[in-house]
């Protein structure tokens, strides 16, 4: 029997083997990613360029500027209100409450090292204060708060070595005591006023112009009466006066800029009247008035500089962490910027 030779044809086609097709969510997810990662690139973008235009912006602030040392606690849900500085110039003290409703804090920073300690603060029964703290000032050894329409007043030797610290009160203010200076010779205490948010109980009318807050100037050797009043525009957060008697004044808002005014003597207009058992001198037109980031604080002096803190870097606002040097405590020359425009 013959073999048969028996060959097979295998056709090979020229066409691929079908594809298959992609999954829908593979692609909406790519798709969405791409936006998001494109959303977030333009926003940093968008801050980036704002942190670099605030400096011209901000030219005549970051003229007088230096920064000092880190503003502590931001990270902690803590929200800094009150800036001093000590006599003799090295510890910074901030004074703040804290958004999650815990023991409200002062922060003592070394200034040379940075290094900073906290203490909790109570109310002078011992029950635990979350008093708004609006302000902080530091002479001869202790430390005055301003919050609850009073003064209160703690060691600083011991709030220094202590984890928590009851207050003493030392007196009760007039104002909503919403920030405090004090110097060698008095202790001031004022109020922030805004209306519908923050409204107050005093009112000053003199020459045509009404003002709804005011600053208590007492002396060291009497607290039971104010030896100077002095009457304020609206949303004030801080005041400080140098040796001069020249006076400056922060102002802030929500996210709007921070603007600062600054009274030579010639400038306030002299004593009148009588309001709480004091004369009465009027903050009105500044000598000169500049702007500055936003959400300033408290203010004090020493050295000829002002001195003052941001809270919009806590983690209650958090914008402020996107931008330079807002953790900061800083200082103003705001003298020597004076004398240069004279220049």
């Amino acid at each position: 029997m013959e073999e048969k030779n028996i060959v097979e044809t295998v056709e090979v086609s020229n066409e691929e083997t079908p594809k298959k097709p992609k999954k829908w969510w593979k692609t909406t997810l790519k798709a969405t990613g791409i936006t998001f990662g494109s959303i977030i690139a333009l926003v940093l973008v968008v801050f980036l360029s704002l942190d670099l235009i605030k400096f011209s912006l901000y030219k005549e602030y970051y003229s007088m500027r230096d920064i000092i040392c880190t503003n502590h606690g931001m990270d902690d849900n803590y929200i800094s209100q009150g800036t001093a500085i000590t006599d003799d110039g090295k510890y910074i003290i901030t004074s703040g409450y804290m958004s999650d409703k815990t023991h409200s804090r002062i922060y003592i920073t070394d200034i040379a090292t940075d290094k900073t300690h906290y203490v909790k603060v109570n109310k002078p029964n011992g029950e635990k204060c979350t008093y708004h703290f609006g302000g902080v000032g530091y002479y001869n050894n202790t430390i005055y708060i301003a919050s609850a329409e009073a003064v209160f007043t703690i060691p600083f030797d011991e709030a220094l070595t202590v984890d928590e610290i009851s207050m003493t009160k030392l007196l009760d203010s007039k104002t909503s005591a919403s920030f405090i200076f004090v110097n060698q010779t008095h202790l001031y205490v004022g109020e922030f006023y805004k209306k519908g948010n923050y409204d107050t109980t005093n009112q000053i009318e003199h020459a045509g112009v009404t003002y709804n807050a005011i600053v208590e100037g007492y002396s060291h050797d009497d607290y039971t009466v104010p030896e100077i009043t002095y009457a304020i525009r609206e949303k004030i957060q801080g005041f400080a006066i140098n040796e001069k008697g020249e006076i400056l004044l922060s102002s802030s808002w929500s996210l709007s800029a921070s603007k600062f005014y600054f009274y030579k003597k010639a400038d306030i207009i002299e004593t009148y009247g009588d309001y709480n058992g004091s004369g009465v001198q009027a903050l009105n037109e500044p000598t000169i008035e500049f702007e500055g980031p936003a959400m300033s604080e408290d203010l004090d002096y020493h050295d000829g500089k002002f001195y003052t803190n941001f809270e919009s870097s806590c983690n209650k606002y958090f914008f402020g962490k996107l931008f330079i040097s807002t953790d900061k405590i800083v200082s103003l020359d705001v003298n020597t910027f004076v004398k240069n425009l004279k220049k």
